[in-house]
């Protein structure tokens, strides 16, 4: 099990999403791993502001997602 302090979050997701196998993306996860593909050095403030929506909730829902995606490998 992966351990992740919201410090290091952001990057990790970041570097996951541009290295990570189409196939392996969960479905809720594929509409931003393209934005962030499009926009390799975009921020999690930038993103929430392409998608229109609060950083706070997306850097929630995100860092949640990725920590099942990792307790699953």
């Amino acid at each position: 099990m992966i351990i992740m302090k919201y410090a290091n979050f952001w990057k990790k997701f970041r570097d996951w999403a541009l290295t990570v196998n189409h196939d392996e993306i969960p479905y809720k996860l594929r509409g931003v791993v393209k934005i962030i593909r499009e926009n390799p050095n975009i921020s999690l403030v930038g993103l929430a502001g392409y998608l229109d929506t609060d950083a706070v909730y997306l850097a929630k829902f995100l860092y949640n997602s990725f920590r099942e995606i990792s307790q699953e490998e």
